[in-house]
C-alpha cells in the first residue's frame, strides 16, 4: 500500500470511529429529566364536571436542543412516574409557603410513560385533576409529581420532580350550596313572630322553604336598618359566596318593593364574636318569581358563622328573606 492509500486508509478509519463513538453517545449515554422541574408550575383552570389533565413529560438530556445535540432513544425508554404529596411539606419549609396538599381522590397520576425509540420525549400522559366536589375553587393546592425509576437509560442528576399549583375558577351556576341540616340561628337584630303560622323567626330563613321568610319587627314599631341575623353552620368551612332568596311578594309589593333587601353586607367569623367583612352588596334586585341571587365573596375565609346584615331595603324600614345559602 502506497503512502497515499494508507493516508485515505487512516482518514477513512479515522472517520468511522469518531462517526460510530457520536452515535453510540447519541442514543446511550443519555439522560432523563423533567422539563418543567425549574421551579413551581402553576395551573389555574375552569372547574368542570369532567377532570382537567395537565401534560406531564420526562425528556432526554438536551432534547429542548435537538439542533445541537440530537439526543434520541436508542430503545424504548420507560419512565415510571408518582405524585409526591409527602414533598409539599418539605417545600413550604424550604420556601417559606404555605401551600397545601391537593386532596388524595382528587387527581390521577398515570404510572408510566414511554420515550419510543427514535423519540426525546415521552409519549402523552398528564396528571388529572378532578375539581368539582373535591377541592374548594379558588385555593391553591400543590400536588408534586416524580419520576421514581426509568428503565433503558439513567436519570439525570437534575430536575426530577416538578412542582405543580392547582387553582380551580368557577362560575356561581356551577357551586354547590352547603348542606343546612345542621345549621342553626346564632343571633339576629329582631324578628317578628307576629307574622303568624311561624313564620318571621329568623330560622325561617334557613329551614329550604321558600314559602317562609325571616322578618325583621315591624309589630309595636318599625325600627330601620341595620337589620341581621347569624347563621351558624355548626363546623368551619370555606366561604366562597352566598346566595339569596326574596320572601314571595305579588302586586306592588313586589314591583315596588316591600322590605326586600337592597344593600347587603355579609361578614364570617369563627368564634361569632370577632368578623371579618368579605361581602358588600349594592342594589340587589327584588324581581318576581323568587329566583336565587348569588354572589362570589371577596376575600376567600375559613368560617363557622356568616352573619347577613341588611343595609337598606326597598319600600320600608323592615327587611324580609325568605332563604339564603353559602357556598
Amino acid at each position: 500500500m502506497n503512502r497515499l492509500s494508507s493516508y485515505i486508509f487512516f482518514l477513512l478509519i479515522t472517520g468511522l470511529i469518531v462517526f460510530t463513538a457520536c452515535k453510540k453517545d447519541r442514543v446511550a449515554t443519555s439522560t432523563v429529566y423533567m422539563p418543567n422541574a425549574l421551579g413551581v408550575v402553576k395551573v389555574t383552570f375552569e372547574m368542570a364536571d369532567t377532570p382537567y389533565t395537565i401534560p406531564v413529560s420526562a425528556v432526554i438530556t438536551g432534547a429542548e436542543y435537538a439542533t445541537v445535540t440530537n439526543a434520541v432513544a436508542g430503545s424504548d425508554i420507560v419512565v415510571h412516574f408518582r405524585a409526591d404529596p409527602e414533598k409539599v411539606a418539605f417545600f413550604n419549609e424550604q420556601n417559606g409557603t404555605d401551600y397545601r396538599v391537593l386532596p388524595e381522590g382528587s387527581y390521577e397520576m398515570p404510572a408510566t410513560a414511554t420515550i419510543v425509540k427514535g423519540a426525546s420525549i415521552t409519549a402523552a400522559t398528564g396528571l388529572a385533576i378532578h375539581a368539582k366536589g373535591k377541592i374548594n375553587p379558588f385555593q391553591d393546592y400543590m400536588i408534586p409529581v416524580s419520576i421514581e425509576s426509568i428503565e433503558g437509560a439513567n436519570a439525570s442528576a437534575y430536575q426530577q420532580t416538578t412542582y405543580y399549583v392547582v387553582n380551580a375558577t368557577a362560575d356561581l351556576n356551577s357551586m354547590i350550596p352547603y348542606d343546612q341540616a345542621k345549621w342553626t340561628i346564632a343571633g339576629f337584630s329582631t324578628e317578628e313572630p307576629a307574622e303568624g303560622g311561624g313564620n318571621g323567626l329568623a330560622a325561617r330563613a334557613i329551614d329550604n322553604d321558600p314559602s317562609t321568610f325571616w322578618n325583621s319587627k315591624w309589630s309595636g314599631g318599625e325600627p330601620g336598618p341595620p337589620h341581621y341575623f347569624i347563621v351558624d353552620m355548626g363546623e368551619e368551612k370555606a366561604v366562597h359566596g352566598i346566595g339569596i332568596m326574596d320572601r314571595y311578594f305579588e302586586g306592588s309589593w313586589q314591583t315596588d318593593g316591600h322590605g326586600q333587601p337592597q344593600d347587603i353586607t355579609v361578614s364570617v367569623s369563627t368564634d361569632n364574636a370577632t368578623w371579618t367583612e368579605v361581602a358588600v352588596l349594592k342594589d340587589v334586585p327584588h324581581d318576581p318569581g323568587q329566583p336565587w341571587y348569588k354572589y362570589f365573596v371577596s376575600t376567600l375565609k375559613q368560617a363557622r358563622y356568616v352573619k347577613f346584615t341588611v343595609t337598606k331595603v326597598y319600600g320600608t324600614s323592615s327587611t324580609n328573606i325568605a332563604e339564603v345559602q353559602v357556598f
